[in-house]
């Protein structure tokens, strides 16, 4: 699921659930602010859910 993700969203999901990351971290690795890695965050998960429950 997390393929069909944009690539954005899909690499804070990864940075943070995976490598154990925070998000001033990963906000210096993808080069944005800490609020728009945890947008990214937010609407990454929003997708997942919807993704999973098939809508």
């Amino acid at each position: 699921m997390l393929e069909q993700l944009p690539e954005e969203q899909r690499e804070v999901i990864i940075l943070r659930h995976y490598a154990n990351l925070s998000f001033k971290e990963i906000a210096d690795i993808t080069g944005c602010s800490i609020n728009t890695a945890l947008g990214r965050m937010r609407y990454g998960l929003i997708n997942l859910r919807k993704l999973m429950i098939g809508k």
